[in-house]
């Protein structure tokens, strides 16, 4: 049985029972971006009893208004923290000059995904890129609320069936 609801400001979403406790609640049309040519994965991942009431609908409606902004903020602060950290990228300080000078949005990362949750914190994640880091589950921009804190290494993540 599948489920669908509607959210102003978000559309369609479906309900999909991931492993556990976890629902995920997917928008049906995924938004376009003028940076990336391919339509971009919206999901809502919810624990157990949570639901969609718990999350913050609004601040999820004006990413998804305004999505390219959340993509080159997300670009700027990866290029941003690789500049003072190559060695968390996998680069040797040598291996470090061909991006000093690249614009963050052509940076070797793609097939972004928006990935929110019932906090304020919610996720940019590139399922690929050429960097050691993103192998083999790519790289994850944390947002609180609409700027970027931190980076996740995803290389040790569980894969979920």
């Amino acid at each position: 049985m599948t489920t669908t609801v509607s959210r102003p400001g978000i559309g369609l979403l479906t309900l999909e029972r991931g492993p556990g406790d976890l629902s995920i609640w997917s928008l049906q049309q995924p938004v376009t971006s003028s940076a990336y040519r391919l339509p971009i994965a919206v999901n809502i991942l919810l624990n157990g009893v949570d639901d969609l009431d718990h999350v913050d609908l609004p601040m999820i409606a004006h990413v998804l208004d305004d999505v390219d902004h959340y993509l080159m903020a997300g670009l700027r602060f990866v290029h941003a923290t690789m500049l003072t950290d190559p060695a968390w990228f996998g680069l040797a300080e040598d291996e470090l000059d061909p991006y000093r000078e690249v614009l963050a949005e052509e940076l070797p990362l793609d097939n972004p995904q928006l990935n929110f949750y019932t906090d304020s914190e919610w996720v940019l994640h590139f399922q690929e890129g050429r960097f050691a880091v993103c192998d083999p589950y790519g790289l994850a921009v944390i947002f609180a609320q609409h700027r970027p804190i931190r980076l996740e290494d995803l290389s040790d993540a569980e894969e979920i069936d």
